[in-house]
């Protein structure tokens, strides 16, 4: 496996939203929505729309076929478009994701820390999220020093300093 930044053109767009639909059907309780669906959403559709603006980056974990099997990235709130996982207009908000097939073997590990560090680097000192308190993904993050900061309908805000 090996890490690539997400590159800052708008074609990323693409790229990110089998990742996009993957974070939000988590639950096998729920019907999927489909990527047109989540395209259609405001919320969920400002995570990658508009992909390269200022404050967007992330990587890519590609599996040893060249197949891409995770992604992680970092978008800020903007005038209109705030996430689930709002902590404040300075906060980077973050999304994982890991195909099923490479998920537990640490993947989402190293895409996580590897989003820190471009954080770091960037000068951010803090980064968000959302997950639902039903997403088993929550011990993940707080494993990951990530805590909860606020509710956001049905989910946790949680928080991480870098």
């Amino acid at each position: 496996m090996k890490l690539l930044p997400i590159p800052s053109e708008s074609a990323a767009e693409a790229d990110l939203l089998p990742f996009l639909a993957q974070a939000v059907n988590w639950s096998i309780d729920r019907r999927p929505l489909t990527e047109e669906e989540t395209l259609a959403d405001e919320v969920l559709a400002g995570y990658v729309e508009g992909w390269g603006r200022a404050g967007d980056m992330g990587v890519f974990a590609v599996d040893d076929e060249g197949e891409r099997v995770g992604a992680a990235w970092v978008r800020l709130p903007t005038e209109d478009w705030r996430g689930s996982g709002w902590a404040g207009d300075t906060i980077p908000e973050l999304l994982i994701a890991v195909a099923p097939q490479a998920q537990g073997g640490g993947v989402g590990t190293h895409l996580l820390r590897a989003t820190f560090d471009l954080l770091r680097l960037s000068g951010k000192g803090s980064v968000s999220l959302a997950v639902s308190e039903q997403n088993t993904a929550g011990s993940f993050f707080a494993e990951n020093g990530f805590t909860i900061a606020g509710r956001h309908e049905d989910a946790d805000v949680l928080l991480r300093s870098l």
